[in-house]
């Protein structure tokens, strides 16, 4: 093995442990806190603590024996409190005040008593074990916080000062048995004790300061998915949801052309067989009459689709109000009618005997309608069975509508995470679009709930206030004197 200068591991332990705090600091501007100020003072000390280490011999050896010591000691409890903090259990102040003093005095005692001869001199060693069990508290802190939070960079911080924490161990127990000297054990222990020092610099600062941003992206996430379910944000959430339609019709412009080119090509053949009649005078009154109907309902189809889009792409400013549940549903399937045939999807869809009425805005529960069954024919891609059943029921003032599909169903995190925002388990996906619909009917008083159906797939259940049972509420309200409160 290559000869290994104990002195100069030192020097560069300590620049790693000098710079990268620094670097950690100037990194966090955004972030900083007491946690990540005490992290980037504790990586200091134990920097200044290597430094002094690897000075010995050339300064006093109260500085580079118990100084170092001391100072190392203080800057791993310091990074310790860091974690703790981050995990709300930190330490009392004074009570580490008087752990680190108890600490340097036993340091300082025990090496008195070993010049006096008292003591062998590996005596010293025992101390050892408390640096090491601060050493590996850091590893379990560090890994308590990369499961509550699912933090890779935290994970590595903890495998490092594991690492570290056990070759000290290792290293000491050789000194102490007497297999190595007091100043190296034995070479291959001291080589990579020095080593996991060095990765415990790098990978500890570095995992720090991802742990930290991540922490930080995680923090701004959460508020703005916080702000947008407010009142006082409702327009962001409008605008959202209209660029995830804009999107969705994206997808289906094929499907859009398929269907605008039937009444287009029924008006075009039928105005040129109209002309060819009356050129030629074959046709009377009464037939050119006919053809004549024949083109403006073909336009007045036409007219319809186009509507149904535009209704979809332009955002709507009208207040909540009555909404034909049963009505949405069927313009919903009509718009993804060509798409599911191109997919091989049926839709099976039941409706009811009389309209079902709920409170809400047209274009916005259209929208949800939309989301739900554009998902089921995405999820069902690689199924034999394709399928989406849509069901809708109005039982005890409540109306509940039910989309299910015939695909794999919610597996792994989707079983607890679907609907959540930026949650998604589609190639690209933005995770926005459940989010957004469980937004809009929340708004309007409902619940949008997802789960596992229990013949396999997917289904998704909402349920809303019956609108008869608003429209006692509003008139109740008007006659109490108190309108003006609003969904």
């Amino acid at each position: 093995m290559i000869a290994f200068d104990n002195r100069t591991a030192f020097i560069v332990i300590a620049l790693l442990f000098l710079v990268l705090p620094i670097f950690a600091w100037i990194t966090l501007a955004g972030q900083r806190g007491t946690a990540v100020a005490l992290w980037c003072a504790g990586g200091l000390m134990a920097g200044g603590a290597f430094l002094l280490v690897g000075l010995r011999g050339r300064i006093p050896e109260l500085a580079s024996y118990t100084g170092a010591n001391v100072l190392l000691m203080a800057g791993m409890m310091l990074c310790a409190q860091s974690l703790r903090l981050d995990l709300g259990i930190g330490w009392r102040a004074g009570s580490m005040a008087l752990a680190l003093v108890a600490y340097a005095c036993s340091y300082e005692s025990i090496q008195l008593w070993v010049e006096a001869g008292g003591l062998r001199l590996r005596s010293v060693y025992l101390l050892y074990l408390a640096l090491a069990g601060v050493i590996l508290h850091l590893s379990y802190l560090a890994r308590r916080i990369a499961k509550r939070e699912n933090s890779a960079s935290a994970e590595w911080i903890a495998r490092v000062c594991f690492l570290a924490g056990s070759t000290m161990l290792l290293r000491h127990y050789f000194i102490f048995t007497g297999t190595g000297s007091h100043v190296l054990a034995p070479s291959m222990v001291t080589q990579l004790f020095s080593i996991s020092i060095m990765l415990a610099a790098v990978v500890g600062h570095m995992g720090y300061v991802g742990m930290a941003l991540d922490r930080s992206l995680r923090s701004e996430i959460e508020t703005v998915s916080a702000l947008a379910s407010d009142a006082v944000n409702r327009k962001l959430g409008g605008r959202i949801a209209l660029l995830d339609r804009q999107r969705i019709l994206g997808t289906v412009s094929a499907s859009m052309g398929h269907e605008l080119n039937q009444p287009l090509s029924a008006i075009l053949t039928n105005a040129q067989v109209a002309r060819r009649g009356l050129q030629k005078g074959t046709f009377d009154v009464r037939q050119a009459g006919e053809f004549l109907q024949k083109i403006i309902s073909s336009a007045h189809r036409a007219s319809q689709i186009i509507g149904r889009v535009r209704s979809l792409v332009v955002p709507s400013a009208r207040a909540a109000d009555a909404v034909d549940l049963g009505l949405a549903v069927h313009e919903v399937m009509e718009l993804l009618a060509e798409d599911a045939r191109v997919h091989n999807v049926g839709l099976l869809y039941a409706p009811p005997a009389q309209s079902i009425f709920v409170l809400g805005d047209a274009v916005q529960i259209s929208q949800v309608i939309l989301n739900l069954m554009r998902n089921a024919m995405e999820a069902m891609l690689d199924s034999v069975q394709r399928e989406i059943h849509i069901d809708i029921q109005s039982r005890d003032d409540r109306v509940r509508l039910r989309v299910r599909d015939t695909g794999p169903g919610l597996v792994g995190q989707a079983q607890h995470q679907a609907g959540t925002p930026y949650f998604s388990t589609k190639t690209g996906g933005l995770g926005m679009g459940l989010s957004i619909s469980r937004a809009i009917v929340e708004q309007f008083a409902g619940t949008l709930i997802i789960r596992n159906a229990g013949g396999g797939g997917a289904l998704v259940e909402i349920e809303w206030p019956a609108w008869h049972v608003v429209a006692q509420a509003r008139h109740d309200r008007v006659e109490d004197g108190s309108d003006g409160e609003h969904f």
